[in-house]
């Protein structure tokens, strides 16, 4: 089935569940590699250090410390930054702030954004400021409800500023999921946390929102198997990531990535094995898309 033809049975599929279901709608969105279009915890500190010597640190670091341990080493790289390269903290935020996106995933962001029985949450293991800078510039940062993820902070000790990562292991963490969820964070208790918010502010006889579930990674595949029914739709990013993506900054147009060596994308990959292991399946519709434009036809037809 093509884009286009899956984005019209999604329509009538939302329009026969719009009849039934007098609720409103929550699209929550993982942030890196589907709000943006590069991964925020490398993109930032290659622009200073450059893509080969991050990513050779990276590789130390995970080597000495297990991948845990990521966003010490994000830290860490960030710190680096400063130090060798006599960044500013103000330097560091304005380059996550030019992080690329792709136009027709912001025009999907926007369309969202200004119908009244929708409202849109982030979900991310990043950090809340790299993200935050980013909304601000690209002027999405009231698009969000709720935007949950881990605390970055700037420190001052003995005169010197260094930036820390705090988890949010003791809201998020403690969970069993260790196949799809890294240990400080996991998307389906954040979800549940969401949705449980909503509800006490809605009152307790609120109708449980229709969720659209739009992410591309492991821990995404959480809460699309945990929390997503029939009633809910997971919009999973397939295919292969574009190269090179530390070298572009700001809007960007699809492009054919099929011969790409950089990697898939996760998220279905994710869904299979667990089918395979342990015989869990997506409640949810679940409908692929790798391009902006891909994505904005199947928020159109859930919209309409």
């Amino acid at each position: 089935m093509t884009a286009a033809a899956a984005a019209d049975q999604l329509q009538q599929d939302m329009q026969s569940l719009s009849e039934n279901h007098s609720v409103e709608t929550i699209f929550v969105w993982d942030f890196d590699w589907t709000i943006i279009n590069c991964n925020s915890d490398e993109y930032v500190p290659a622009g200073f250090l450059g893509d080969e010597e991050v990513a050779k640190r990276i590789t130390a670091e995970m080597k000495e410390h297990g991948p845990t341990k990521w966003h010490e080493c994000v830290a860490n790289l960030i710190n680096a930054c400063m130090l060798e390269k006599a960044c500013s903290n103000d330097d560091i935020l304005e380059k996550a702030a030019e992080m690329p996106y792709l136009v027709d995933v912001k025009q999907a962001l926007t369309d969202v954004a200004n119908n009244k029985h929708c409202r849109q949450a982030i979900i991310s293991d990043g950090n809340d400021m790299f993200i935050d800078a980013f909304l601000r510039k690209n002027v999405m940062i009231d698009f969000f409800t709720a935007v949950e993820t881990n605390v970055g902070s700037w420190e001052n000790n003995n005169a010197e500023t260094s930036f820390k990562i705090r988890y949010q292991s003791s809201k998020y963490g403690g969970h069993e999921c260790k196949l799809r969820c890294p240990p400080n964070l996991c998307k389906t208790q954040v979800l549940k946390d969401i949705l449980n918010r909503m509800k006490e502010a809605n009152g307790k006889d609120a109708k449980r929102p229709r969720i659209v579930y739009v992410g591309d990674g492991h821990n995404d595949a959480c809460p699309a198997l945990q929390v997503l029914n029939e009633n809910d739709v997971l919009l999973a990013r397939e295919g292969k990531r574009c190269p090179n993506p530390n070298s572009v900054y700001g809007p960007q147009f699809d492009k054919n990535h099929d011969n790409a060596t950089s990697g898939t994308f996760a998220i279905l990959s994710t869904l299979e094995k667990a089918e395979r292991r342990e015989g869990c399946v997506p409640k949810c519709r679940v409908c692929p898309w790798n391009t902006g434009k891909e994505l904005l036809s199947l928020v159109l037809g859930i919209l309409s």
